[in-house]
C-alpha cells in the first residue's frame, strides 16, 4: 500500500486536502471519486518517520479530544475536518501523528471507530466500542460527551493520588541527598582528622566510615546494579506472574491496600456504567472492562462474572463469589439496579459514593503518613548525628589537652 497526497473539491464546492492510502495512483483517484471528490492534484508520498515520537497520550489528552470533537461536530463541522483540526492543535508529536493517520483513514472511507482501532495503545477497546455504538445509533455526540467525563474523572482520581505522594517523596529525597553528602564528603573528612591526630574513632562512627569507604570504592558498581535491578523488576512485573505478586503485595499494605482496592472498584464501576449507557450488552461490557483491567485478580473475577452473566445468572450472585474484591455495597448496587431495571443510575450513585470516600481517604492517608515518616527519618538522623557529634566532641577534648 502507498500513500498519496491529494487536493480537490467535494460536491458542495468545499476545498479538501489530505492523504489517502491505496495500491496505486489510479486506485487512489478511484477511491476519492467514490467519495464525491473532484481531484485536482495527487502525488505519491515516500513515508518518512520522524526520529522524535515522544509525548505519551494522557487521560487529559483523550478527554480534550472527545470534548473538542463533540463541540466541533455539534457546530456542523464534518468529521474529517474536525479530526484534522484537532491534529493541528495538539502539541504532542506522537498524538499529532496518530490523529493525522486517523484523518487519512476517515478520508479513505473508514468510520471513526475503525480508524481509532488501529491504535489500541492510545484508544482502548472500551472507547472504540462506545464510539462504534454511537455511529450505529446516531448519538455519537452524546457518547463523546460521556467519554470526556469518564476520562476527566479518571484523570482527577489519578492526580489526587499522585499529589498525596508528593510530601513523602520530597522528604525521602531530601533525606537521601543529606545521607549522600555525609557519606561522600563529611564523614571522610572526620575520619582523616582522627587519622592525622592518631585518635581512635568511636564505634558508631567507625561503622559509618566503613560504609562511606565501601560506597566511595564501589559506588559505580552499586549504581549499575541498581539500574539493572530496577529494569529487571520492571520487566518481571509486566509478566502475569509478576503482576500477581505485585498486586498481592500492594493489596496487603496497611494504608495503600484499601485505597488501591477502592480505586480498582471505582474504575470498574465507572467503565462498566458508561459502556452499558452507550448501549452495549451487559455481558459484552463486562468482558471489555475485564480485558482492559491491569489487576489480574480483578480481571479474572470480572471475566468470570461476564461468563456467568451470559448464562443468565444475576450479576450480584456472581459478585458474591469474590467478597475480598467487591464489598457488599457493590453487590447491593447491582442487585438493586437489576431488580429496578435501572442499573446505570444505581452504578453511578455508588460510583459517586466511592469518589467522595476516596477523596477523604486520600487526604487521611497524607495526614497519616506524615507523622510516621517524621518518626522514621528522625530515628535515622539520630544515628547519623550521633556518628558526627560524638567524634567531634572527642576530637575537641583531645585537642584541648594539648
Amino acid at each position: 500500500m502507498k500513500k498519496f497526497e491529494f487536493r480537490g473539491y467535494d460536491k458542495e464546492g468545499n476545498f479538501k486536502t489530505g492523504t489517502i492510502t491505496a495500491v496505486d495512483r489510479e486506485s487512489a483517484i478511484k477511491l476519492l471519486h467514490n467519495q464525491n471528490l473532484v481531484v485536482t492534484y495527487i502525488k505519491e508520498l515516500s513515508e518518512i518517520k520522524p526520529l522524535i515520537t515522544w509525548g505519551k497520550v494522557s487521560l487529559l489528552d483523550l478527554a480534550f479530544f472527545c470534548r473538542a470533537l463533540n463541540y466541533l461536530l455539534k457546530s456542523g463541522t464534518s468529521l474529517d475536518e474536525a479530526v484534522k483540526s484537532l491534529a493541528n492543535q495538539t502539541s504532542k508529536l506522537n498524538f499529532k501523528r496518530v490523529l493525522e493517520d486517523v484523518y487519512n483513514n476517515i478520508i479513505s472511507g473508514l468510520p471513526l471507530s475503525q480508524a481509532l482501532e488501529k491504535y489500541p495503545d492510545v484508544f482502548d477497546k472500551s472507547m472504540t466500542r462506545m464510539i462504534r455504538i454511537g455511529e450505529i445509533s446516531g448519538n455519537l455526540e452524546e457518547i463523546l460527551e460521556s467519554l470526556a467525563k469518564h476520562f476527566e474523572n479518571q484523570h482527577k482520581l489519578r492526580t489526587k493520588l499522585i499529589q498525596s505522594m508528593y510530601y513523602p517523596i520530597i522528604v525521602i529525597l531530601i533525606f537521601f541527598v543529606t545521607i549522600f553528602v555525609l557519606f561522600f564528603n563529611v564523614i571522610p573528612k572526620i575520619a582523616n582528622l582522627f587519622k592525622e591526630n592518631n585518635l581512635t574513632l568511636p564505634l558508631i562512627t567507625q561503622y559509618f566510615v566503613d560504609i562511606s569507604q565501601f560506597l566511595i570504592n564501589n559506588g559505580i558498581y552499586l549504581l549499575l546494579f541498581l539500574i539493572f535491578l530496577i529494569y529487571a523488576l520492571f520487566e518481571y512485573f509486566r509478566t502475569e506472574e509478576g503482576k500477581l505478586l505485585l498486586y498481592n503485595f500492594l493489596g496487603n499494605l496497611p494504608f495503600f491496600g484499601p485505597l488501591l482496592k477502592e480505586i480498582q472498584i471505582l474504575n470498574f464501576l465507572e467503565s462498566f456504567s458508561y459502556l452499558i449507557k452507550g448501549g452495549l450488552p451487559i455481558a459484552e461490557a463486562l468482558k471489555i472492562v475485564g480485558e482492559s483491567t491491569s489487576n489480574p485478580y480483578y480481571r479474572s473475577a470480572i471475566m468470570f462474572i461476564a461468563e456467568e452473566t451470559e448464562k443468565g445468572k444475576p450479576i450480584d450472585l456472581s459478585i458474591s463469589n469474590f467478597p475480598d474484591l467487591f464489598p457488599g455495597l457493590v453487590r447491593q448496587a447491582f442487585a438493586t439496579g437489576e431488580k429496578t431495571g435501572n442499573l446505570y443510575n444505581s452504578l453511578i450513585t455508588i460510583s459517586e459514593y466511592y469518589t467522595a470516600d476516596l477523596e477523604n481517604k486520600t487526604n487521611a492517608l497524607n495526614e497519616a503518613i506524615q507523622p510516621i515518616l517524621v518518626v522514621i527519618l528522625a530515628i535515622g538522623l539520630i544515628f547519623v548525628e550521633a556518628s558526627l557529634i560524638i567524634p567531634i566532641t572527642q576530637l575537641a577534648k583531645s585537642l584541648s589537652t594539648y
